[in-house]
């Protein structure tokens, strides 16, 4: 069983989202299909509650994670690294630039960045499930036939964004935490934590009258058969 989505459906699934997205999910139904995403209700309530979640229902600036932190607000995500906002600045200073050495230490060493490198600051989170990570960029891209590691801002693009979506779903076997009811599950395994859960629940439980009631291509069959 496949659900259609229309154009309208999208709409009132991501209603910030720029319209080039809107198109981008509307026109290309085939990805999400590949990766089993529209075979169930709860499938596509997963992939879409998170996806809202971490890119702000693609309304995010440039679908790029943001990373001009103040001092106080690193020391707030990161509180097992840095003990407060004054460690932040001993650490990295305040020049112009001090969160990309910030980033490129946090993020470094692991999730496939090498040590030593600007990794860590290059392979930020992108896309609408915003991949971050060098191994990442190079497991989704794969999947979805665009070179990420070696242009990594192709992730931003509004037409990519159903087989971003769709590979990363698949990178992660996501299928198997929707099959199984298991949300936390999913997240975890999306966010290597629950970070927005509260968030994310919020967005699964707004999209689930709109979700409801979407017909499947079997449901569609017999009005496309009398019209043709």
């Amino acid at each position: 069983m496949t659900f259609v989505l229309t154009a309208s459906d999208w709409r009132a699934l991501f209603p910030k989202a720029p319209e080039p997205v809107i198109v981008a999910f509307a026109q290309d139904p085939d990805s999400l299909a590949r990766a089993g995403i529209t075979e169930t209700r709860t499938r596509l309530a997963y992939a879409l509650a998170n996806v809202e979640h971490e890119c702000g229902g693609f309304a995010i600036p440039g679908l790029i994670e943001n990373i001009r932190y103040t001092a106080e607000r690193m020391a707030t995500v990161w509180p097992n690294r840095f003990q407060s906002a004054d460690d932040v600045r001993n650490r990295f200073g305040t020049k112009p630039g001090w969160q990309k050495k910030a980033f490129d230490e946090i993020y470094g060493n692991r999730m496939g960045n090498r040590p030593g490198t600007s990794d860590g600051s290059t392979y930020i989170g992108r896309g609408g499930p915003q991949v971050t990570g060098r191994d990442g960029y190079k497991e989704v891209g794969k999947r979805c036939g665009l070179d990420l590691v070696n242009n990594p801002d192709l992730a931003c693009e509004a037409q990519v964004q159903p087989a971003l979506l769709s590979a990363f779903w698949s990178w992660k076997n996501l299928n198997k935490y929707a099959d199984a009811g298991d949300f936390i599950g999913c997240v975890k395994a999306w966010n290597g934590g629950t970070n927005g859960l509260a968030d994310r629940k919020a967005h699964l439980a707004a999209n689930d009258p709109i979700i409801g009631r979407l017909k499947s291509v079997a449901a569609l069959l017999p009005k496309l058969e009398n019209i043709a």
